[in-house]
């Protein structure tokens, strides 16, 4: 199997999906041709605003109370993310189990076995929302990761397209002030980010060691 190159996939969100061509070919980019992903951005106003405050980080990470606040930020994004995808879902699976159970969703305290039914239901809510957080997370390191793949082919001159080309000033700022050598090592950073999460590591720990090599040299 072979990557789809960024037009084919754009081509296949505007006649698939019925997505406007430049939004299209923004978001195959954006997605480095994976089209789950890029149908999702073309989508979803809310996941390019995401996308957008990730990408901004790497040109804002230049002492040590920035690199805390920036793992802290892409936490709080992944969290906000993962309620707002469960929320209504939670409640609408809560409300069904009760009507099977013939449970009275009125009542302040509920039988044994209801009690139950609903504990179970909640701890795998809860597993199925840590599980959705960590993607989120993952998603918006490779998006991170882009940065600076990007910022490594300006500075080597290599005339490849940009996934980042609408925030070719990010971009140019992280190529400025990183030499290539850098530009490698903060790439390993994220996919070490990466794996240790992936690993069950805390995340925001994780992302703090991450963002603390990624700081901008002075």
């Amino acid at each position: 199997l072979r990557t789809p190159s960024v037009e084919a996939v754009a081509d296949l969100l505007t006649r698939r999906d019925g997505v406007d061509p430049p939004m299209a070919l923004y978001a195959a980019r954006a997605a480095q041709s994976h089209v789950g992903l890029a149908r999702r951005l073309a989508r979803d106003e809310h996941a390019r605003i995401r996308r957008h405050d990730v990408i901004g980080l790497a040109a804002k990470i230049d002492s040590v109370g920035e690199a805390i606040g920036a793992a802290s930020d892409i936490m709080t994004i992944a969290t906000e993310e993962s309620v707002a995808a469960s929320s209504e879902r939670d409640a609408a699976e809560r409300a069904r189990l009760m009507e099977v159970l013939g449970a009275d969703p009125s009542a302040r305290t509920q039988p044994p076995h209801i009690r139950s039914q609903l504990s179970s239901l909640e701890k795998e809510q809860k597993t199925r929302a840590t599980r959705f957080t960590r993607d989120v997370i993952d998603r918006a390191l490779v998006d991170l990761l882009s940065v600076y793949r990007d910022a490594l082919v300006l500075r080597s001159g290599a005339g490849t397209a940009l996934v980042n080309e609408d925030s070719r000033q990010v971009v140019q700022r992280v190529s400025d002030v990183f030499e290539a050598q850098a530009l490698l090592r903060a790439m390993d950073a994220i996919g070490t980010a990466r794996e240790r999460i992936g690993a069950n590591v805390n995340p925001l720990l994780a992302l703090e060691a991450m963002a603390l090599d990624l700081r901008l040299p002075r």
